[in-house]
């Protein structure tokens, strides 16, 4: 992620900021719907926090990580929003603004975005084939379902699904594998 972007974010021109919300949407959205469940307003919160990174960049000089800098930069602005998005929901606003500002659930948010970031990297990264019999169990079509809308046996589906298993494995550190089926086996097989 992000290989040569200065982690001088004060260097940074458009190419850098372009090129950084290209390698990472998908990361923070994932993160930002840990705490937003209505896709206009996270991308509203990104497009507001992406904002804030370009015209504080200047300021913000050089970080360790710009991507654990960029949670922390859209985590606060979806508290600052959030009495605001919240309105008329006193009883829920006031639970859901305590799990925003909980330091503990904010770094196991980023976790749980980062694996999901890292399990759907390497599920791109199996034969075309093998993704989609992946993708189908996912979705909750079982092995004849599969076989039937693939034009293949019962047989090859277990045998490609198992493949796409272990390549996932090799893939995947043990967690994010774990974590993986954990999923994968919550849907029907």
């Amino acid at each position: 992620m992000n290989k040569g972007l200065p982690l001088d974010i004060s260097m940074w021109d458009e190419s850098c900021m372009k090129c950084f919300i290209q390698d990472n949407s998908a990361l923070f959205y994932a993160f930002a719907s840990r705490y937003v469940d209505n896709p206009e307003l996270i991308d509203d919160f990104l497009q507001e926090a992406y904002v804030k990174l370009w015209t504080h960049r200047k300021t913000i000089g050089k970080v360790q990580s710009v991507q654990k800098y960029f949670f922390t930069i859209l985590r606060n602005t979806i508290i600052d929003k959030w009495a605001y998005f919240a309105s008329g929901e006193k009883e829920r606003s006031l639970d859901d603004y305590m799990e925003v500002s909980s330091n503990e659930s904010f770094i196991e948010h980023i976790i749980e975005a980062e694996s999901s970031y890292l399990i759907a990297v390497a599920i791109r990264k199996l034969s075309p084939q093998n993704r989609r019999i992946i993708l189908l169990s996912m979705d909750g079509k079982t092995m004849p379902e599969i076989a039937e809308q693939l034009h293949i046996s019962v047989n090859t589906v277990k045998t490609l699904k198992y493949r796409a298993l272990k390549q996932l494995s090799s893939y995947l550190s043990k967690d994010d594998f774990l974590l993986f089926l954990l999923l994968f086996y919550s849907f029907p097989c």
